[in-house]
């Protein structure tokens, strides 16, 4: 569904996929500016959309400028207090493109779910190393974690002074705090990876990550485990070189389970040109099925850049190759409940309105976020959830178990 506007927003959307032991929501919220007497008006309108439907936050994501972020995280704390929620709730700041001497609009993803009447399941905030603090969803057969801003501090809070030291330890600090919940890096079904300086080290992020997916025994190939669904984009979070989200999922057997997702009939394996991550990954828990789709971008099935300098082109590809990537999988377009639009100047933003229009399409849930893509080429990529109310075609597969790809 989608709210009109209130005056402080420009829009709200929830989207929602009803399963027996749960509803998954998806609330997206998007605000005229980062002005604190607007943050507070949307973070007011937030809550009182989660507390009519019995939302329990899983992952919350505010994408504004990190010149802001106190007074809008302070603003958050204040409504969080008012409603009688924990004024501490795990959330993510993101700012794409930093340097905006904090102007831009505000936007809030929330994932969330209500519990369904029997009370099977539940949401509870976890301690985990390095302070940090993580939301996990218990249900039968089902346990799902969720860890936000882990950066690449040591243990004594203290950055690296390198780039490719900070992702190290910023890739150990994320296995450590899974291993606190008995989980590992074979259960990851997503992350999403910020980097301030993407177009100056992209390719040494992912020396780190394959390396540290060897380590682990995630190659994407059998009998490897699969590499996880992923968007690496431009973003910072305060004055760190990078920063992490992560997603884990562990599935009883018979329950459901992770499938990826690795190609389709216009991309192949992402892997091929040394990217460590599946186009997507799709989780089957109670009949439906959530796919988690990485950030996707106007490349071909050789790993070449399509349509230079042409934002419209590139867009069409990409909304193209999505639709591709979950046409399998039983979903389609219309099936995205939420997303991400990012573009990496003013002109490419303005595409995406009349691209829509020319291909059919409603508009879709998709925040849009200021940011430089993984090539100096690209002028746009787009990250999306679709929920799907029917099973998935292919058998699924237990995050810790081989996949076929």
């Amino acid at each position: 569904m989608a709210l009109a506007s209130t005056g402080r927003l420009t829009a709200m959307d929830i989207h929602s996929l009803a399963r027996p032991s749960f509803t998954e929501h998806h609330v997206t919220v998007i605000g005229t500016s980062a002005r604190p007497e607007t943050a507070t008006g949307l973070f007011e309108e937030l809550a009182t959309a989660c507390a009519a439907r019995g939302v329990l936050p899983l992952h919350e994501k505010i994408c504004g400028p990190v010149a802001q972020r106190d007074s809008i995280l302070a603003a958050r704390q204040q409504v969080l207090a008012a409603q009688g929620w924990d004024p501490e709730l795990p959330c993510t700041f993101v700012d794409g493109k930093p340097g905006r001497n904090g102007r831009g609009p505000l936007a809030v993803q929330l994932w969330g779910i209500e519990p369904g009447a029997d009370g099977a399941a539940s949401v509870v905030t976890v301690s985990l190393p390095g302070q940090r603090r993580g939301r996990l969803l218990e249900a039968p057969g089902l346990r799902v974690l969720v860890v936000g801003e882990i950066t690449g501090a040591d243990p004594s809070g203290a950055l690296p002074p390198t780039p490719t030291a900070q992702a190290s330890q910023m890739f150990r600090s994320a296995d450590q705090a899974l291993a606190d919940q008995g989980m590992t890096f074979g259960k990851v079904a997503r992350t999403w990876l910020y980097l301030r300086r993407l177009l100056d080290w992209y390719g040494g992020l992912n020396e780190v990550r394959t390396a540290f997916f060897a380590e682990r025994n995630i190659t994407g190939k059998p009998p490897g485990l699969p590499f996880p669904a992923s968007t690496g984009i431009q973003g910072t979070a305060a004055d760190e070189e990078c920063v992490m989200d992560v997603l884990a999922i562990d599935v009883a057997e018979g329950r459901g389970g992770l499938r990826p997702l690795d190609r389709s009939r216009r991309q192949h394996e992402a892997f091929a040109y040394g990217s460590a991550f599946s186009r997507a990954m799709a989780w089957d828990y109670e009949g439906c099925q959530t796919i988690w789709v990485s950030g996707t971008a106007s490349i071909d099935s050789q790993g070449r850049s399509r349509h230079r300098d042409d934002p419209e082109a590139q867009l069409t590809e990409t909304l193209q190759s999505i639709a591709a990537l979950l046409e399998p999988a039983g979903a389609s377009l219309a099936d995205i409940g939420a997303g991400t639009f990012f573009y990496k100047d003013t002109a490419s933003r303005h595409v995406y309105e009349r691209v829509c229009a020319q291909l059919g399409l409603p508009k879709l849930p998709l925040v849009p976020v200021l940011a430089d893509v993984c090539r100096d080429e690209l002028l746009v990529e787009i990250e999306a959830v679709a929920l799907v109310a029917s099973p998935a075609a292919a058998p699924a597969t237990d995050g810790g178990e081989a996949a076929t790809p």
